[in-house]
């Protein structure tokens, strides 16, 4: 999960950075005020001067805020097996061209038309089958997904059966498969949808008592499918963390998971211009641990602002300590060019996965 959660920072952070716009309040203790009050006042004392030639006012200000996806949970249409097919498509249930695309397929279970009996298929990634990490009493079939654009326009979803029970069958049985999926619509919100135009929940939730969007859904961004982009993607999957620092190897990197063709996204990662880093020794508990110190240098005009500059390091910094080795904490410094203003992180300890 941790390797997950590295990637998909990386790719929250270039699609949609308002995730990251977020601040949490503590301390705030309602049970202290007086019966009768309707309001409080905050007051956020700031390190540094506020930029005049930036507007911030009320407006820019909102409560009980949260990024929000296009996603459900639905049927697919059943799926019969009679292998003369190496892979078969999977529809939404009812959904056929309807502006329903298929975003995962989340579990299959499999009826034999011959015994009657029902099986499940499970996702070849996890590793759950038989033969997966050892494990031999595991589920006998796998599935594995695979997602290409299609010819009107949508992308589409098509599923490989396999596994240790397909291997060991000589003549493999007529089989009905029943898909449960999560669905997304695709570029239906962008184009359909503007603001405050989701004002209606799908099912009662408690404590909710509306909603409202406060902007326009976002197109929906898919991988690419030039340059051989899948190889780029597993050669980066089992990197060597030192070879990170290096300038033009962490901006190819970063690129992997811009999905955008923002030209922001690549002013920012331009914007990188140095990187080198430093093997540091420290006493903590008794012990000496190894860590290493990395110092990245930023062209501050290629960022909107010192704002900006800061969230990219906070991305940074938490980059590094998912990527670095389980024995290595790392310590951030950025770097900004041309005032040579600098701002150092706390020490993080690796959270990188053993396996």
């Amino acid at each position: 999960m941790t390797a997950l959660y590295k990637y998909q920072l990386l790719l929250e952070y270039f699609t949609f950075r308002e995730k990251f716009l977020f601040v949490d309040l503590y301390g705030l203790d309602v049970t202290k005020l007086p019966d009768n009050s309707t309001r409080f006042e905050l007051e956020i004392v700031l390190k540094h001067a506020y930029p005049p030639d930036q507007c911030f006012s009320a407006e820019n200000v909102r409560l009980f805020c949260t990024p929000v996806i296009n996603l459900f949970e639905l049927d697919a249409e059943p799926i019969e097996i009679d292998h003369h097919e190496t892979e078969y498509r999977v529809l939404p249930a009812g959904h056929q061209g309807e502006h329903v695309e298929t975003y995962s397929v989340d579990a299959i279970e499999a009826f034999d038309h011959d015994t009657a009996e029902r099986y499940e298929y499970v996702p070849f990634a996890t590793f759950r089958h038989r033969g997966g990490m050892l494990r031999h009493e595991a589920p006998e079939r796998y599935f594995h997904a695979r997602v290409r654009p299609g010819v009107a326009g949508l992308h589409e979803t098509w599923v490989v059966l396999g596994g240790h029970a397909w291997e060991t069958m000589h003549t493999l049985p007529e089989e009905s498969l029943s898909l449960r999926v999560t669905g997304t619509n695709g570029m239906l919100p962008r184009k359909g949808l503007r603001e405050a135009h989701i004002a209606e929940l799908a099912a009662s939730t408690p404590n909710v008592g509306g909603v409202n969007n406060l902007v326009a859904p976002t197109l929906p961004l898919y991988p690419p499918t030039g340059d051989r982009f899948q190889w780029r993607v597993l050669s980066h999957l089992a990197p060597n963390f030192l070879s990170m620092m290096n300038a033009e190897v962490l901006r190819g990197a970063l690129a992997l998971y811009d999905w955008t063709s923002d030209e922001l996204n690549r002013r920012r990662l331009a914007g990188i211009l140095w990187v080198s880093q430093e093997l540091l020794e420290e006493v903590a508990g008794g012990s000496v641990e190894r860590g290493v110190h990395i110092e990245v240098t930023l062209d501050s005009h290629a960022f909107a602002g010192e704002g900006d500059v800061m969230l990219f390091g906070e991305l940074l910094q938490r980059f590094f300590a998912l990527y670095a080795e389980i024995n290595l904490f790392t310590k951030l410094s950025i770097v900004s060019l041309p005032s040579r203003t600098r701002t150092d992180w706390p020490r993080s300890k690796a959270q990188r996965a053993p396996l």
